[in-house]
């Protein structure tokens, strides 16, 4: 374990017990920091996750029946969040409560957060990488627990907050002491990446309500072209 993973594991899971409160109480504002969250999220989604799942997939080559197996990985992970995201709209939810539909969806979100603390813990990324990964997660776990939370404030902040805080504790704790490569790694990466690029576009897009288009626009390019930058320099 790094002194920057311990960081990165501390500050998120600060976000997850404080996310609301960051985006309602700050002077930035609601739209701006959707926007911002949705602006470096997509940037992380197309020049960090999909390049990293293709070189994972190469690295198994063609071992393996498919020669395309996190890539299909990537694709349930998507599927499995589109059906979370989905439930709640369907006829069966709306028979239950509130309360029951959150509860629903946060289990789901908390095995999400479990994932993306593993990796990040059981890559032990350093320096200026971890501060761009530490960021981009950052501010992709502030806009997932905001659209989790603005509409069951209650039972997120008795319940939820501390579900998806205690996720992210474990997956970092797990991903100190689990494996650091090899399939079972690669297969987390595959399916949270999926999952990722689904709650991206479907969650931190930010809509016309929420969006402010120049800082969505500049958080998205700045950050892409530093980050494009930085691992043609360190070859990360």
């Amino acid at each position: 374990m790094t002194i920057e993973s311990l960081i990165i594991g501390i500050t998120l899971i600060i976000i997850q017990l404080y996310a609301l409160k960051i985006v309602t109480n700050t002077p930035i504002g609601e739209q701006k920091w959707l926007s911002l969250s949705g602006g470096v999220a997509i940037s992380y989604v197309f020049v960090y996750i999909l390049p990293t799942m293709h070189e994972e997939q190469d690295k198994l080559g063609g071992n393996l029946a498919l020669d395309s197996e996190l890539y299909f990985l990537g694709l349930i992970g998507l599927l499995v969040y589109y059906t979370v995201y989905k439930f709640a709209k369907t006829k069966r939810a709306k028979k239950m409560t509130p309360e029951t539909v959150y509860l629903v969806q946060i289990g789901f979100f908390a095995f999400y957060a479990f994932m993306i603390s593993y990796i990040v813990f059981s890559s032990d990324v350093k320096t200026v990488e971890a501060l761009f990964y530490g960021l981009a997660i950052g501010l992709h776990f502030i806009g997932i627990s905001y659209h989790l939370g603005i509409k069951n404030q209650a039972i997120h902040y008795r319940l939820g907050r501390w579900v998806l805080a205690s996720a992210t504790l474990i997956g970092s704790i797990a991903g100190s002491f689990g494996p650091s490569s090899g399939l079972f790694v690669d297969s987390i990466i595959a399916f949270s990446s999926g999952a990722m690029i689904f709650n991206v576009i479907s969650k931190e897009l930010p809509e016309e309500k929420y969006a402010h288009l120049p800082t969505f626009l500049l958080s998205s390019i700045i950050y892409a072209i530093t980050l494009v930058t930085l691992k043609a320099i360190f070859n990360w």
